[in-house]
């Protein structure tokens, strides 16, 4: 059978997005496995959305392991090697900013030396299979936010930021973010609390994010709810302490500043913040008036432009940060094209800047400030592009997400009027 050259505008199979239909970037890298779904395929029975993601991520995190190779034989012990070979991880100590996680992370980190085994590599590997436990947690719950759409989850699961990234504790924030979306999205409003909670704790910007997940459907009592997990939650994870750096650090355009005698007062990060905040607020209003009624598209989307906003303007954020936004983005960003440019320009940021910490561009370049110049201004700009992409899309309202109340998974009757067999009623 003969199949277009361009995917269709939309094919749905029973109440599921078909993406290879829908998305031109997955109709393309779906001719590895035979092309985009049939019109009369049935699907599998067993290999649903969650199986194939799931080994899908394990498979991401293992090239995500032999990314580091290069740094085991000294046991990440010589100097600038894991920055000029791109191999550093914050589970081996080292790590391009001056914070640190909460010291539950050191916590951790003594027990696993406890395990067979000695060194830094052994202790890391430990350190690993936890954090590939909860990668692929994360991974299940992102496929179940949106009935509709299990395959966004694939954003997440084969995602290059993921591969790179996922050895470090900004990890834990990201599937605290994944809870979130998921608790939110189904009813669960103490269980999305628990995971802002525990991700503020290892990245506080997930606070802003959990700010903008709950602005969209439910209830105040939910809403409620919701902040007194999250508040609970993080105070638990930081009662025992943790270090936080108050003067502009990697990643940041403060750092920059400073590094060009600009510099700017602490005043003036401030204000400058708070201005860029509120004009993110601006477009979580508007994206919420536009949407018309609560869905787990919307709320991924507000988290996303409030999370987006953060960081850009952040006095502290190293590459793993990105880490944060992918979950977010998976669900948030309907074209595949949109995640990969973003994720492109975060890449080359996280070589130059990894370059840059390792001094490798000393000897070629003599003021290689100019290379952070860059770094900074890809990771801002690849920031910018999920934004707009996400502002595009609702501005052109060509997606209709399914009539769910978030906060409830219940369809709204008067919207839904023909809604799924399988949809719970009240």
């Amino acid at each position: 059978m003969d199949r277009p050259d361009r995917p269709a505008s939309e094919v749905v199979l029973g109440d599921h997005d078909a993406p290879t239909r829908t998305d031109p970037v997955a109709a393309a890298m779906s001719e590895v496995v035979g092309g985009p779904l049939g019109d009369h395929a049935a699907g599998h029975r067993w290999w649903d959305a969650g199986r194939v993601l799931a080994g899908a991520t394990a498979l991401t995190l293992a090239a995500g392991l032999v990314s580091k190779a290069a740094c085991v034989p000294s046991g990440w012990s010589n100097q600038d090697q894991p920055f000029t070979e791109l191999c550093w991880t914050d589970l081996a100590g080292t790590s391009v900013d001056a914070g640190s996680p909460p010291r539950v992370a050191g916590w951790l980190e003594q027990a696993a030396e406890w395990l067979p085994g000695t060194g830094t590599v052994a202790t890391t590997a430990a350190l690993a299979v936890v954090l590939a436990a909860l990668a692929l947690l994360a991974t299940a719950l992102l496929v179940r936010v949106d009935r509709r759409r299990p395959w966004a989850a694939a954003g997440w699961a084969l995602g290059p930021v993921l591969l790179v990234h996922w050895l470090s504790w900004e990890l834990v924030a990201a599937v605290g973010l994944a809870v979130l979306l998921w608790g939110w999205t189904s009813g669960r409003a103490w269980l999305a609390g628990i995971g802002a909670g525990v991700g503020a704790a290892f990245a506080l910007p997930v606070a802003v994010a959990f700010v903008g997940v709950v602005a969209v459907g439910g209830r105040l009592r939910e809403r409620v709810d919701a902040l007194l997990a999250a508040a609970a939650a993080y105070v638990v994870v930081t009662l025992p302490g943790r270090a936080t750096a108050e003067t502009p650090d990697i990643g940041s355009v403060w750092f920059l500043l400073d590094r060009t005698d600009v510099g700017g007062s602490a005043t003036t990060r401030t204000v400058v913040q708070v201005v860029v905040l509120a004009a993110a607020a601006g477009a979580v209003w508007w994206l919420v008036r536009r949407a018309a009624r609560p869905s787990p598209l919307t709320s991924a989307r507000a988290g996303l432009v409030l999370l987006a906003a953060v960081l850009a303007v952040a006095p502290s954020a190293p590459p793993e940060t990105a880490l944060l936004v992918l979950p977010l983005a998976a669900i948030a960003v309907r074209r595949w094209r949109d995640l990969l440019v973003w994720q492109a320009l975060h890449l080359l940021s996280w070589v130059l800047t990894g370059w840059y910490v390792g001094q490798v561009l000393v000897p070629t370049v003599a003021d290689d400030v100019r290379a952070y110049w860059l770094a900074v201004l890809l990771r801002v700009g690849g920031l910018v592009w999920l934004v707009a992409a996400v502002l595009r899309d609702a501005a052109t309202g060509s997606v209709d997400d399914d009539a769910v109340e978030v906060g409830r998974g219940e369809p709204d009757p008067d919207l839904d009027v023909l809604a799924d067999a399988g949809d719970p009623r009240p």
